[in-house]
Formats: structure tokens, sequence, C-alpha cells
């Protein structure tokens, strides 16, 4: 009769039973916390867009206004130091 150990071995004489050793850290911890970051991503875009959709039209407009200029300025900050 086979013992156990010959039982649970493949034909390339490893075992099938999992060791008792630690796993290796194969990046989980880092796939958690990407998905942790992209929840908490949703959440506040989701927050903001309700919030955006309450506001009055003018400040709805207001909002747009120094929003643009903000984007624009930091664009034209890139492209003068892109520029060698």
């Amino acid at each position: 009769m086979d013992s156990p150990s010959e039982r649970d071995a493949l034909p390339n004489g490893t075992s099938q039973r999992p060791s008792s050793d630690p796993v290796p850290d194969d990046g989980s911890g880092e796939l958690r916390g990407a998905l942790v970051a992209g929840l908490i991503g949703a959440v506040v875009a989701t927050a903001g867009y309700v919030i955006y959709n309450r506001l009055e039209d003018e400040h709805r407009e207001a909002l747009r206004k120094s929003v643009t200029k903000f984007v624009e300025e930091r664009v034209a900050e890139v492209r003068s130091q892109l520029k060698f």
C-alpha cells in the first residue's frame, strides 16, 4: 500500500499538498490599495456631481468659469515648462 506522501506526490516528485511555509507577497496588497483608492475616487466624484447638480445656474456658471480659468493657467504653465 502507498504511504500518504507517495499518494500525494505528482509524477515529477512534488507534493500536491500545500506547504506550511508562508506564501510570498504577490502584490495583492498593492491591488487592494489601488481598488480602495478607486472606490474613494468614485465616491468623491459622485458626491461632487450631486452637489454640482443642486447648484443654481449662476453658481454653476461661476464655478465653470473659475475651473476653466484654473485649467487654462495650468496648461499654459506646463507648456511654458516644456519649451526648452
